[in-house]
């Protein structure tokens, strides 16, 4: 499965979305909290970034960028785990769950909804193996690669302190210490913040 199929999946689905006349439009602002359950079950987010937070911690599990479908992992499933944050000002199309189980179905794009899940539970799945490490030096040293791996645009503007300690229950001052350690030994170097450069492999 290509990141290209996935793509074509949630412009696919996203379309039929914006078409149908049971979705509607939604203007969403930064930091506003969206709850999947009482807020509609399936989104199409056209513009904006977003984070998925686990309701029990409220760790950040995965942030997506638009385009994006969000909302198929609680489609189908009463217990509410998870909720939305925007990250940045956010334009998407809502449905209810009923209106969005009737239109894949009719629609015949259950494969598509399957692929775009799939690809969000790699990502979650890698987060978890970022966090699965012994030390907090190991566990930040993962958190430091996947942030070196992202696109520089998305890099440029990406907090290490913030994206870390949004991930983990890790205090501040023992991220300082790590990250003060790896520029000490020449392995990264950060410009307010951001990460600038990487040699640690």
């Amino acid at each position: 499965m290509s990141s290209l199929n996935v793509d074509e999946s949630v412009m696919l689905i996203g379309d039929e979305i914006k078409k149908s006349e049971n979705a509607y439009f939604s203007l969403r602002k930064k930091r506003q909290r969206i709850e999947l359950r009482k807020d509609g079950n399936l989104f199409f987010l056209e513009k904006g970034t977003v984070s998925v937070y686990r309701v029990e911690n409220d760790l950040v599990t995965i942030s997506l960028t638009a385009p994006a479908i969000l909302g198929l992992v609680q489609m189908r499933s009463e217990v509410a785990s998870h909720y939305l944050r925007c990250d940045s000002d956010c334009e998407m199309w809502v449905m209810s769950t009923a209106n969005a189980n009737e239109l894949l179905t009719k629609k015949n794009l259950w494969m598509h909804a399957f692929d775009i899940l799939t690809s969000h539970l790699q990502r979650y799945f890698q987060r978890e193996n970022m966090r699965s490490h012994k030390t907090i030096r190991e566990i930040v040293t993962e958190h430091v690669k996947h942030i070196w791996s992202l696109d520089p645009e998305v890099r440029d503007k990406t907090s290490v302190y913030t994206f870390i300690l949004s991930r983990n229950h890790i205090s501040r001052s023992a991220i300082h210490k790590v990250l003060q350690e790896l520029v000490n030994e020449e392995k990264l170097t950060l410009k307010r913040g951001k990460l600038a450069s990487f040699h640690c492999q």
